[in-house]
């Protein structure tokens, strides 16, 4: 019996993880979910808003361009295969009206306010709903899960603040809403170090509920555990390039701490557990690897079944968008630049207007170093190239061919 879970926690990035490289913050049961799952070091978000995100996601085209009807979830619905939505955020009953989804059910909202214990976490009632889902008889079908996650309320115990400070350090802060703040300056250390410790505390309930999770599937029979996909929407920007969280009026900053997300992919039996793999992948890609993975042809423009490609072999680059900013991501660049407007045509505008910042990858992790005076020739030509990509995104034409210069090395 074919069965998948995707389970996606908005506001969490690939930077809290001890899988992912985290020495600060202790995550066990997402370590001994690495241990028995296939890893993909650099997962991007093409886009961090879930509304505009989704609709593109679910027929398996890209966000900066048309959504694609009879796309991925055609050949679901044609295999009598539903894909259920579940959510924790109110938001997204929007989905019903854009997207083909077989139901989309949101939970009853609750009052946001800090948590006795971990149980009674909004984290944990989430993940409660899932391990019922677990529990019932098996039956082929997708469900969709998201969790306001790291956007909802930060109602972890205080205690687990507590626990992360040292004792030199101030009181951590006792907000229960996320902040936001934006500031064109760097923000004061004690401030970031309080915020960072109630989100780290907020993984750590994640942490605990996907404990739990893991153990109830290893209980089920290997042949009625589900595929399971782990990963976010976006990250949660914690003092970085002027901004500490994410607002719905703002427009967040397309940096590597929102855009570079976990994303892990738990097969049945744990197979292929261990496994880590450094090419560029994006959500996009999570919905063709579940239909393959039902035996079904995956029809995508691009999206990739990640279970069986070669990622350094099959993409070049990635292109993320939100409103008119871009982040243009290859195997040793990364490209950061604003569009002028959203009208003029893409051939017809003037590229001295656009300012980029250019960071050279892996080694700049979270986009600190930007070389675009030291490599203007890189920030040329990458921004020619990205403006001819979204140009193609939006016509339904052939991706262009990644420019030798960008194939190589800052030497």
């Amino acid at each position: 019996m074919r069965r998948a879970l995707v389970l996606v926690i908005d506001g969490w990035g690939a930077g809290f993880l001890g899988c992912y490289g985290n020495s600060w913050l202790d995550t066990p049961a997402l370590d001994q979910w690495a241990c028995q799952s296939v890893l993909f070091e650099q997962c991007l978000t093409e886009c961090p808003a879930p509304l505009d995100l989704y609709p593109h996601l679910f027929e398996g085209s890209h966000p900066l361009g048309p959504v694609s009807p009879n796309g991925l979830m055609s050949a679901l619905a044609e295999a009598d295969i539903p894909v259920h939505l579940l959510s924790d955020d109110p938001r997204l009953l929007a989905l019903r009206d854009t997207t083909p989804l077989t139901s989309v059910e949101t939970f009853p909202e609750v009052a946001d306010v800090a948590a006795a214990s971990p149980e009674e976490t909004t984290l944990a009632r989430f993940a409660g709903v899932l391990l019922d889902w677990l529990e019932e008889p098996a039956r082929e079908e997708i469900i969709w899960a998201h969790a306001r996650g790291m956007l909802g309320p930060w109602d972890a115990p205080y205690s687990f603040r507590e626990d992360l400070a040292d004792e030199e350090d101030p009181a951590p802060p006792t907000m229960v809403q996320p902040p936001f703040e934006r500031e064109n300056r760097e923000f004061d250390s004690d401030h970031v170090l309080g915020i960072t410790q109630a989100y780290a505390g907020q993984v750590t309930v994640l942490d605990m509920a996907l404990g739990e999770l893991l153990a109830t599937i290893e209980e089920l029979p290997e042949d009625e555990q589900p595929l399971v996909v782990l990963t976010s929407t976006g990250g949660f920007p914690l003092g970085l390039h002027g901004q500490i969280g994410r607002d719905d009026d703002s427009t967040v900053r397309l940096y590597s701490d929102t855009l570079h997300v976990p994303l892990l992919i738990r097969q049945p039996g744990g197979k292929d557990g261990l496994s880590r793999y450094q090419g560029l992948s994006r959500l996009g890609d999570i919905l063709p690897t579940i239909v393959s993975a039902f035996g079904l042809e995956a029809s995508s423009q691009e999206g990739l079944d990640l279970l069986e490609v070669c990622l350094s072999d099959e993409r070049e680059f990635v292109l993320c968008g939100l409103a008119d900013q871009r982040c243009f991501r290859c195997d040793h660049w990364s490209l950061r630049y604003h569009l002028p407007d959203l009208e003029t045509p893409l051939n017809e505008i003037d590229l001295h207007q656009i300012a980029t910042e250019v960071f050279v990858k892996p080694d700049d992790r979270w986009d600190v170093n930007n070389v675009a005076d030291r490599c203007k020739h890189i920030a040329e030509v990458g921004l020619q190239t990205a403006l001819a990509i979204e140009h193609a995104y939006r016509n339904h034409l052939p991706l262009p061919e990644l420019p030798e210069e960008l194939r190589s090395a800052l030497q």
